[in-house]
């Protein structure tokens, strides 16, 4: 879980940092990725603190996983640039 929130803390930060230090102005293109991103980190650790409560915690495994390969989709897919 910890991983998972360090990358939800990453995405959400990002555009800040873009802001400041890219050339280019910050569009809504730009940050779609970004956007995306953040959304599935929050909603993956949302569904496993939920699940940790239960004792689920194979299931909370298979969904960081998938969490992480989802990121590293949106990261290659949805932004080429980066």
């Amino acid at each position: 879980m910890v991983i998972v929130f360090l990358a939800l803390i990453r995405t959400l930060s990002e555009p800040f940092r873009l802001h400041h230090y890219s050339s280019i102005p910050l569009t809504y293109e730009v940050l779609k990725p970004y956007i995306a991103g953040a959304l599935i980190a929050s909603i993956a650790l949302l569904a496993m603190t939920t699940l940790s409560f239960f004792s689920k915690h194979g299931i909370v495994l298979i969904i960081a996983i998938f969490a992480i390969l989802a990121l590293f989709m949106v990261k290659i897919y949805g932004c080429p640039t980066c």
